[in-house]
């Protein structure tokens, strides 16, 4: 059995308050005699718990009372066991004898105001403790818990290795073996007696740009133990230099084993002093690109940075330092480092890029890095594969003479021979990924085309279209239209079961493009306009196997898609870049399959289901790339988006309703399926044959 611990006497009122039973005034004056080891201190809290004596109380649910005391105890040796949903709602007095707390809720709570309680363990869950004291024998944080304490333990605190202690509450002792959180928003822990960290210990230190940093404040001796300082830097813009004091004692004993940082171009320095832990930090020579996690950002990177006098562009960088105790190696100064010296000082990009962490500098190279502009081309011809389509689809629906045993998709255009005219609404949208979210941009198209074909000869029909189409571009961080106008002719030449199709349409485009950068306090907004032409032309040749009503075509097509955007530069801060000229040329072959079947219904109205299937494989360069460079300075570099799918899926079906002789109506489907880029459309047409 525990004996609960007593102190001698220092002054009247202190004997006063012995002899009335308040040992916890006592120990309030002057912290306990020493430091006990980690498993000492658990020891100490399983035998109370495990001793027969002691009378297990559990609270599951929440506990309130009059005067404001929650739960006062009797004279036994009571265990009271917090979980499920158990809380206080006012004081807990644990009365005579020696008593414990257990607080193992899953979710986070708080232990307010308690009073003859000589131990506690967080078993489970995130606690507050905002007593203002109690607690002689110290409390336990246990694997796995976390413990903020905002009040007074009197007795020592001990963090198990997968605890977490934060806060800037009092202890007798701190003894940690977990983690230590140390930021403005909990505050630094006061430690009365002495502060020992284990090897096993982290010690995350908060710092942000604005030089705020707690202080640990240590009335005994602190022991660092070799254990590791994490520096948390809080996002903003850092000056290049700045100091902090981690901790203040009666003497300050060891070093930290292992010292690391989330600032990204800034390197930590521990200062040892007698009394004092200080930090320091200064701007280091870590390249910009060893933080971006992408290629696209490493180019980015590298176009900001040069080298210094007397070395090569290129010439690569000499190894980094050993790593010292308690200091980050970085690159070493002289006449043959590289340092991350921005090619344009004053842009406020960079500055803010240059004094960020770790995680945040990554994203800020994929904002400034832009590499969605690299996707443009992609996404533009995606924007005008339903265009081709369309064309395809008017020659597919029209015969070459009145035999309807031959010809079935003829009897779906009420046999006409001679001219037409159609309209078709369009809906296209589709998905252009590398793999990385910066760079993936998405597209949705709506437009409206109206066509025109007639019978030139027996065997040759001609046709041609307009059409005005907007597509809306969305990536992250990225907004984009593009307003585009069409123009196209086509040519089929049906004799028997072959058919010849041939076409050709051009696009002009006006786009538009909005980007939003935004880290470490740095923001901007820049807008693009540009100017973009595509052009598409195919041949495709098909033979009719089918009979009667059914029709199967085999069909292979060549076809070549051609880009052309203007060069431009954006408008906005110094996050605006000038982009180069695109240009992107693709050749690509189809064969498939195609079905139509022509089912007579009442009213003499004629339904034809449709479907293909084809795979379309692309040739030469599938990379997606552009120049680009920051406005306001830097290098020209390269950023890569998703590169053409060397194979994929085609895929078209629809429904197709002669509702007369002269006039139908038709809906359809289409896609190109890869393993980068996906493209769904659906169209509605009418048609009038004359």
């Amino acid at each position: 059995m525990l004996n609960r611990p007593t102190f001698r006497p220092h002054c009247v009122a202190l004997a006063v308050a012995v002899a009335l039973g308040h040992a916890a005034y006592a120990t309030a004056q002057e912290p306990p005699a020493a430091l006990v080891t980690l498993d000492g201190h658990k020891a100490r809290i399983d035998s109370f718990l495990k001793d027969p004596d002691t009378k297990v109380i559990p609270v599951t649910r929440p506990e309130s009372g009059a005067d404001g005391i929650a739960l006062k105890l009797d004279a036994t040796h009571d265990l009271v066991s917090v979980s499920r949903k158990g809380r206080f709602d006012g004081i807990v007095d644990g009365g005579e004898g020696i008593n414990a707390l257990q607080l193992e809720t899953a979710n986070a709570s708080e232990l307010g105001e308690s009073r003859n309680f000589d131990h506690v363990r967080i078993k489970r869950g995130e606690w507050t403790l905002s007593g203002t004291g109690d607690f002689p024998g110290g409390a336990f944080v246990a694997d796995n818990a976390t413990l903020n304490n905002r009040g007074h333990v009197l007795g020592q605190v001990s963090v198990d290795r997968r605890a977490t202690l934060r806060g800037n509450g009092e202890a007798g002792h701190l003894l940690v073996a977990g983690k230590l959180e140390v930021n403005t928003l909990h505050g630094a822990p006061r430690v009365r007696g002495d502060l020992e960290l284990q090897k096993t210990a982290e010690l995350a230190y908060g710092i942000n740009a604005a030089g705020s940093g707690e202080t640990i404040s240590v009335g005994g001796t602190a022991r660092l133990g070799d254990a590791t300082l994490n520096i948390i830097a809080a996002p903003g813009d850092y000056p290049e230099t700045g100091q902090h004091t981690i901790i203040e004692a009666g003497k300050v004993e060891g070093r930290f084993g292992q010292v690391t940082s989330d600032l990204a171009f800034l390197s930590p320095t521990v200062n040892y002093a007698e009394q004092t832990v200080g930090l320091t930090y200064a701007r280091n020579n870590v390249p910009l690109e060893s933080v971006a996690e992408n290629e696209n950002g490493r180019e980015l990177a590298e176009s900001l940075e040069e080298p210094v006098a007397g070395q090569p562009a290129g010439t690569d960088r000499p190894p980094t330092a050993p790593e010292t105790p308690g200091r980050i190696p970085t690159a070493p100064s002289g006449p043959t480092a590289v340092t991350a010296k921005a090619a344009a000082p004053g842009n406020a990009a960079v500055n803010a890029l240059l004094t960020t962490n770790r995680i945040t500098a990554s994203r800020a190279l994929d904002q400034l890095s832009a590499g969605g502009n690299a996707n443009l081309a992609g996404a533009t011809l995606g924007s005008v594969a339903p265009v081709g389509a369309s064309l395809l689809s008017a020659m597919r629906q029209t015969g070459d003479g009145p035999s309807v045993e031959r010809n079935p998709p003829h009897l779906a255009n009420g046999g006409e021979t001679g001219s037409r005219v159609w309209l078709q609404a369009l809906g296209d949208g589709g998905t252009l990924d590398r793999g990385e979210s910066a760079s993936t941009l998405r597209h949705a198209t709506q437009g409206l085309l109206l066509g025109a074909d007639w019978a030139a000869d027996e065997h040759w029909r001609l046709g041609m279209l307009a059409g005005q189409s907007r597509t809306r571009l969305d990536g992250q961080q990225y907004e984009g239209r593009l307003d585009s106008w069409h123009l196209g002719a086509y040519a089929l030449r049906q004799s028997g079961p072959m058919a010849i199709r041939l076409g050709a349409a051009y696009g002009n485009h006006a786009g538009v493009s909005k980007r939003s950068v935004a880290y470490n306090g740095f923001s901007d907004r820049p807008k693009g306009k540009y100017e973009a032409h595509t052009g598409q032309a195919f041949a495709e040749l098909g033979y009719n196997l089918g009979h009667g009503r059914f029709s199967a075509e085999p069909f292979a097509g060549l076809g070549i898609q051609r880009y052309r955007r203007d060069s431009h530069t954006e408008k906005g801060g110094d996050a605006s870049l000038q982009v180069h000229g695109q240009t992107q040329q693709n050749v690509s072959s189809t064969l498939g399959l195609r079905l139509a079947y022509v089912k007579a219904l009442d009213d003499g109205l004629q339904l034809t289901p449709r479907f293909s299937a084809g795979w379309k494989h692309t040739y030469g360069d599938v990379q997606s790339h552009t120049r680009q460079k920051l406005a306001a300075g830097g290098r020209d570099f390269t950023v890569e988006g998703a590169a053409l799918d060397r194979n994929n899926l085609t895929l078209d079906a629809g429904l197709e309703l002669a509702v007369s002789p002269r006039h139908s109506l038709g809906l359809g489907y289409n896609g190109d399926i890869g393993h980068r880029s996906r493209r769904h459309g659906v169209s509605g047409q009418w048609r009038m044959a004359f």
